[in-house]
């Protein structure tokens, strides 16, 4: 019974906080009313996507079918998605009990993210506004997706926003990803995220089940694949060709020092020289080989982008005129590799091993 009193009193206390919390950004709702709100005015833009493939196994054929949420960002019946099944041989989305098929536009193998478009649409789509405008999410904030779990109609769901993190184990984010409480299950990859005021906030990009969280591809990040995919039916990311280490400083962290350049490179033309404690790139600060990944992620090809570095006990703030990143596919299972082979995504087990960006 005291068990029972305490959990009671918790979920009162919680309520009372959420309510007083929300209360400062509009007196007259309440967070479930912010939930509705949320979802009477984007749950039409939200559609399940299922792509199918036919595989053939020493003669045995066999159909793979893969689902996931997605969402209209034209009225032309533009869908952006994550997580679609590779090769596939055809692909539809189903949207308020109607099947329309779709065409792949483009895909981004770094991010794992599809354009899709309705094939010979005949009317008009509501979609949602990619932008990005939640500077003020911090930890703490509350979440809200609307997805396709498996075959049941479009629903809410939410969370915490809980950090921002550039690696999971010994694997590097392409870009910082948010990691929250929103619980994933099957067919809600894919799904859009949104903030209490109703913004965009990102995409659904992979599920940590056993923690009942998730990792979402941030809003400023979808843009940029939104814009390119829309564009040509690819993402162009910015390539430096500087090699870099960690090296253990008196704060008993780490600082990032560059190794080398690879010949012919951004960073080869430059005066960067090795020994060079790298601390900002462009508005980036670097603290870890992530930020690196992130800097080079949002650096776009043919722009000059500063490097601030410590050398010698002097700051300098040497320009380095970013190219077009060179990409190879190696599998349909694996993410793009870069001309020296690093694969982003992944880091050698020595953990003050070289990366290349």
């Amino acid at each position: 019974m005291v068990r029972l009193a305490v959990t009671s009193f918790s979920f009162f206390a919680l309520g009372f906080f959420l309510q007083a919390d929300t209360n400062t950004l509009h007196p007259s709702l309440s967070v479930q009313e912010r939930v509705r709100d949320i979802f009477e005015n984007s749950s039409d833009c939200v559609v399940r996507v299922k792509a199918t493939r036919k595989d053939e196994v020493d003669e045995k054929v066999s159909r793979v079918l893969k689902m996931g949420s997605g969402f209209f960002v034209s009225k032309d019946g533009h869908v952006l998605t994550s997580g679609l099944l590779r090769n596939a041989d055809q692909i539809w989305i189903e949207y308020q009990q109607s099947f329309y098929l779709a065409q792949l536009i483009g895909h981004d193998h770094l991010c794992n993210l599809s354009m899709l478009k309705v094939v010979d649409a005949k009317k008009e789509f509501p979609f949602l506004s990619v932008s990005d405008r939640s500077e003020d999410l911090a930890p703490g904030s509350i979440l809200v997706g609307l997805s396709c779990a498996l075959e049941f109609k479009v629903g809410p769901t939410f969370g915490l926003y809980q950090s921002e993190e550039i690696s999971f184990g010994a694997s590097l984010f392409p870009t910082k990803m948010i990691r929250a409480s929103v619980p994933l299950g099957p067919g809600e990859i894919g799904a859009p995220i949104f903030d209490l005021h109703g913004r965009f906030v990102g995409i659904a990009h992979a599920a940590l089940s056993d923690l009942g969280s998730s990792f979402i591809l941030p809003a400023n990040a979808c843009l940029r694949i939104r814009d390119g995919l829309l564009l040509s039916g690819k993402v162009e990311y910015g390539w430096f060709g500087v090699t870099v280490s960690r090296k253990l400083n008196n704060q008993n962290s780490f600082d990032i020092i560059v190794e080398g350049t690879v010949d012919g490179s951004p960073a080869s033309k430059s005066s960067l020289k090795k020994g060079d404690h790298i601390q900002k790139i462009g508005n980036v600060v670097v603290r870890d080989r992530g930020d690196l990944a992130h800097a080079a992620f949002f650096a776009k090809p043919t722009t000059v982008v500063m490097f601030q570095v410590k050398r010698d006990e002097k700051v300098l703030s040497i320009p380095i005129k970013v190219e077009k990143r060179s990409v190879v596919m190696r599998d349909e299972e694996s993410q793009i590799a870069e001309v020296d082979g690093t694969v982003p995504g992944q880091q050698s087990e020595n953990p003050s091993s070289d990366t290349v960006r």
